[in-house]
């Protein structure tokens, strides 16, 4: 038995290729939050978005006291007592984030130690997992070719899948997402991300509306996170197929999303939903019900998940349209065919880490 050695947090920020314009935001670069966990001479990485502050902190001060010296493979005793700890403080947040980053180093390190792909472990067989291409962002000086850049090159690269941010401007929408459907033609799935813009499900309807000779696949987050009952009501309206869930950190509200009177599409994220732990607990009502799930970005955890657990699709940030610039900190890329995920035989997630380049871009 390995007991758990130590653990490590620190923050990383990678430059992205060009500005993204997100609902009036410029972006720059990307965040991450990692953590370093090691027994047996192997070493676990779990990682995620550091869009809040004191993650960090949390994981140093709160979870790292009951990490180290506890066996590598007592995941879930561990994640139980994390969740006791914080509940007179709460555990949305920085808190829901630093117990996933934490979960997931453990889940790498244990089957490290054990030799075999998360995604054997879980039971899996399938092999490849279709991704949708994120693509489109808003551009000031000319958005509507931005789109068809990004769709030509992703169309030319293989992708058949793709998904647009929508919400700024109605008119405008219509125009973006008309070129995408020209570049990549019928027979492609196309998503559109409210990213939470919409206050009410009129407001919701009349976009869908606007949008529905493209012949949209689904509308993603058209409410904010705590607003997931008003999801659950759009989706029960029918004809307009709803996605949702990535913001929440409960597991039992994304278990409400997955339940048969919930949505059509649940959006899980591992690295927001306290870990793998929390996704497991979490996708059940959604499995049980035969929801379709479409985990939300990160697609070197997703995808294994989804090869082992189920799911539709994964979503990516390819070269040709990068909107995190993580690519920056593998040293070996994921291989992608024809729009397809192939996870690999390596232990644990199978990510090959760029250690210069975390060196690099790491921040105090």
């Amino acid at each position: 038995m390995h007991l758990v050695e130590s653990l490590e947090a620190f923050r990383v920020v990678v430059p992205l290729p060009e500005p993204l314009f997100v609902w009036g935001r410029v972006i720059t670069e990307r965040e991450f939050v990692f953590a370093r966990a090691q027994a047996g001479g192997q070493t676990g990485i779990g990682y995620g978005l550091g869009r809040v502050a004191g993650i960090v902190e949390i994981i140093e001060r709160h979870l790292k006291p009951l990490v180290v010296g506890r066996p590598a493979h007592a995941i879930r005793p561990t994640w139980e007592a994390a969740r006791r700890a914080m509940r007179m403080i709460g555990e949305g947040g920085a808190f829901a984030r630093a117990l996933s980053i934490v979960d997931l180093a453990l889940w790498d390190l244990h089957t490290k130690l054990i030799g075999v792909p998360i995604w054997k472990l879980l039971g899996g067989e399938q092999r490849e997992v279709p991704c949708i291409a994120i693509a489109g962002y808003y551009q000031p000086d000319n958005p509507v070719g931005k789109v068809r850049r990004d769709a030509e090159a992703l169309a030319a690269a293989g992708y058949t899948g793709f998904k647009l941010p929508i919400g700024e401007d109605r008119d405008l929408d219509v125009q973006r997402v008309r070129a995408m459907r020209e570049v990549v033609g019928k027979d492609a799935l196309i998503g559109v991300d409210a990213s939470g813009t919409f206050d009410s499900v009129k407001q919701a309807l009349d976009v869908w509306r606007a949008l529905k000779p493209f012949d949209i696949a689904f509308l993603e987050d058209p409410f904010p996170a705590d607003r997931w009952s008003l999801a659950i009501a759009l989706a029960q309206r029918g004809g307009m197929p709803v996605a949702f869930g990535e913001s929440l950190s409960a597991p039992d509200a994304v278990q409400a999303l997955g339940s048969p009177a919930g949505v059509d599409i649940v959006r899980p994220d591992v690295t927001h939903q306290m870990g793998l732990t929390g996704y497991l607990q979490a996708i059940t009502p959604a499995l049980e019900s035969h929801k379709t799930i479409f985990p939300h970005y990160f697609p070197d955890l997703h995808a294994p998940l989804v090869a082992a657990l189920g799911g539709a699709w994964v979503e990516e940030s390819p070269a040709e349209a990068d909107t995190v610039g993580f690519r920056l900190l593998r040293a070996e890329q994921p291989l992608i065919r024809s729009g397809m995920w192939c996870v690999n035989e390596r232990p644990g997630f199978g990510i090959v880490w760029d250690e210069d380049a975390l060196q690099r871009f790491r921040r105090p």
